[in-house]
């Protein structure tokens, strides 16, 4: 064993080199500490994008397009050099203090793109009149259990799992036996048409494995109306693309409707 570790020593293994562009290659690059207030227009306040302006009336600030056009414009020049800087400027993702590592490109759009899909995003709470927010869905189920008092249902993957839910019940909390995943039934009922039922997945991580779940809705006549669908995370939104639609009159006298819920995961 010491042989190989002074081989390896003498010798070593080449690594694989990232390819960069030719530009970003040549140019020589240095992380710093910047206060991103000073980005932001000295009228009104607005984040700072090119094209930028020095307004030297009086005390000079820097103003954005618009500013500019309502301030004189004869006191003002176009400032090249913070456009270049910002050109080139990464900042930390909007959730860093949630846990996010990622840092995006000042000016692109990919900030507001990263920040709607960023995992660390605090999404709202599932019961809509709650103002709590939370980074991710273990802090959602969390909080639904202990202050909104659902009750967590244990189920196994591929095992149909059998409810009788209520009319007015928004959500139901369900538990993986298996790996301690997390699955909030939704339903985005409407009083004044169906009830849609779809399953949202809330764990920490994204599984590696896409997972499905199949809906089947079943009527005191014996009537049934079902669905087929993969499994989404939680995005923050009161519903999915795809739900089961569920008319009032599948509700039995008691006001509860008996519904299957099949978890499985892709082979």
């Amino acid at each position: 064993m010491r042989q190989q570790e002074k081989e390896r020593a003498l010798h070593p293994v080449p690594q694989p080199v990232e390819k960069m562009d030719p530009k970003e290659a040549a140019a020589e690059w240095t992380t710093v500490r910047l206060q991103l207030d000073i980005l932001r227009c000295g009228r009104c306040n607005g984040r700072l994008t090119p094209p930028v302006y020095d307004y030297q009336f009086e005390k000079g600030f820097v103003t954005c397009r618009e500013c500019q056009k309502i301030l004189e414009p004869s006191s003002s020049n176009r400032n090249h050099g913070l456009e270049t800087v910002m050109e080139s400027l990464s900042i930390p993702c909007p959730h860093s203090a949630h846990g996010c590592n990622e840092y995006v490109p000042y000016l692109r759009s990919s900030i507001a793109n990263h920040e709607k899909d960023c995992h660390y995003a605090p999404r709202p709470c599932f019961v809509k009149v709650c103002p709590f927010e939370a980074p991710n869905g273990a802090l959602q189920v969390e909080h639904l259990t202990e202050k909104h008092r659902f009750t967590i249902y244990n189920f196994s993957y591929d095992v149909p799992l059998r409810v009788f839910m209520r009319r007015a019940e928004p959500l139901l909390v369900l538990k993986a036996s298996d790996d301690g995943v997390h699955f909030v039934l939704l339903n985005s009922f409407d009083k004044y048409s169906d009830h849609n039922f779809s399953v949202v997945s809330c764990s920490q991580y994204r599984p590696s494995k896409e997972m499905f779940c199949k809906l089947t809705a079943t009527s005191d006549e014996g009537m049934e109306l079902s669905l087929d669908a993969p499994v989404k995370e939680w995005n923050g939104f009161f519903g999915t693309q795809v739900s089961l639609a569920v008319p009032g009159y599948f509700y039995g006298e008691d006001g509860k409707l008996d519904l299957e819920i099949h978890i499985y995961v892709e082979d």
